[in-house]
């Protein structure tokens, strides 16, 4: 697909551009190399074994507020200048994860490092602290589209780099340009720069299926990012909810859950908020109902029910899957 600067997202996946594809064989690659470091790729023995299970339940979670609390002013970000949806979904995926463990302040399982946020140029923070063309440098083609499994064995297995120049690289990451996205493809990244990337990875991944466990896992601090075939509105209610209309191949990012009862009494079931790598490309109110928080621009709340039409995968931080109490925002219901 032909980069311009007038590239328009929303038009090109409403047309039919196919940004995410379900990769059997990719999948199976990334559980293998999760099974390989010690990990699990069954987001449900993942939750037992760690203690996750049902810590969102009848609660209202808002990740979102974790990392504009670390990171002022980082979504939406800047709307795709490619067809590279997946590696913005993976990014976002991650600075979640990274955001909530460096709030939660505690020390590394493994080296005892309590994570504290990198120092980013107030650009670098607007355009997301992850750089997602660090992802999207390794996908081995230089044609558009991707699988969420292949970005997240990338981030557990390669890593990723923050928005900041990068000298010996020869590159300057701080802004997410036509340039920095064109970097890698079917010509590998180099020995330095996975030496260079390799120093930030998610500890590993795993699959999440149902909205238990994605209410579970957000709630608990780990960011989660998503493929499907699901549109939607591009307008808004009251209180930031979108239809679900039409189709786009495409890969998203959920940054909170709302299971309150007052909601489920209202919507019929639980709500869960998607983050859009388009920028600001909707509309409408934006205030979470029943409190005075607002969601982030280029996000809407849809019904619980989309989760069950997705597949979709949660990035630890460098910590693992210890179960966090995040800080309260003083919202009712609120971790």
């Amino acid at each position: 697909m032909e980069m311009s600067s007038t590239y328009d997202p929303q038009r090109e996946y409403s047309r039919g551009f196919v940004g995410c594809r379900y990769d059997p064989r990719a999948v199976e690659l990334f559980c293998d190399s999760v099974l390989r470091a010690g990990g699990n790729p069954d987001g449900s023995v993942v939750a037992a074994n760690w203690g996750l299970e049902e810590s969102g339940k009848g609660k209202l979670t808002m990740t979102w507020l974790h990392v504009e609390s670390v990171w002022p002013g980082c979504w939406p970000g800047p709307p795709q200048l490619v067809g590279d949806c997946v590696a913005h979904g993976g990014a976002n995926a991650i600075v979640t994860s990274m955001a909530c463990e460096i709030l939660d302040g505690k020390p590394d399982s493994v080296t005892g490092i309590i994570e504290g946020a990198p120092e980013l140029t107030p650009t670098a923070v607007k355009n997301i602290p992850i750089a997602c063309e660090s992802l999207y440098a390794w996908r081995g083609r230089d044609t558009d589209g991707w699988s969420c499994a292949e970005a997240a064995t990338v981030a557990t297995t390669k890593g990723f780099l923050l928005r900041k120049p990068y000298p010996s690289l020869k590159c300057d990451l701080t802004e997410y340009t036509s340039e920095t996205i064109r970097l890698g493809g079917s010509r590998p990244p180099s020995k330095e720069w996975l030496e260079e990337s390799s120093q930030h990875k998610a500890r590993t991944a795993t699959v999440i299926k149902g909205r238990e466990q994605v209410r579970d896992f957000l709630a608990s601090g780990y960011g989660i990012f998503n493929c499907s075939g699901l549109g939607f509105a591009s307008t808004r209610s009251e209180f930031g909810v979108a239809r679900q209309v039409g189709s786009w191949s495409h890969s998203q990012a959920w940054i909170g859950y709302d299971d309150r009862e007052s909601t489920i009494a209202k919507y019929g079931q639980a709500l869960v908020c998607w983050q859009n790598s388009w920028g600001r490309f909707n509309d409408g109110g934006n205030v979470v109902e029943g409190t005075q928080h607002t969601i982030p621009d280029g996000a809407y709340w849809a019904l619980a029910s989309t989760i069950d039409r997705c597949t979709a995968i949660s990035l630890s931080s460098v910590a693992g899957w210890p179960r966090r109490k995040l800080p309260s925002y003083g919202a009712e219901g609120n971790l």
